[in-house]
């Protein structure tokens, strides 16, 4: 939890208003999808999503950013990961960053 509250500071510093997806599942009775953090880009014509996940340990699932992703395919830009490893770029237009590079974004 601090360190999806160090990320929203920082997201927060350089000015970018934060929003969440959650979706419930009737069926398994819980949420099924979560993304800590939604930014958005370009005008209200052509707005892009940008997701967010934060993940602390240095092992970790993908699987909300992954079905976010294919259920919003049209409308995500680029999705990332922030994590404690280094810089990488995954399949299907993941970015995966440290956490000091949070300011970049």
């Amino acid at each position: 939890m601090s360190f999806e509250n160090l990320v929203a500071q920082m997201l927060v510093a350089n000015k970018h208003k934060l929003y969440f997806y959650t979706r419930y599942n009737k069926e398994l009775h819980r949420n099924d999808i979560e993304i800590d953090f939604l930014l958005t880009t370009g005008n209200k014509i052509s707005q892009k999503l940008i997701p967010i996940e934060v993940k602390s340990s240095k092992n970790y699932k993908t699987t909300s950013l992954d079905k976010f992703n294919e259920i919003f395919k049209s409308r995500v830009d680029s999705s990332y990961i922030i994590h404690p490893k280094n810089l990488v770029i995954k399949e299907n237009n993941i970015i995966a960053i440290p956490i000091y590079m949070t300011f970049c974004l």
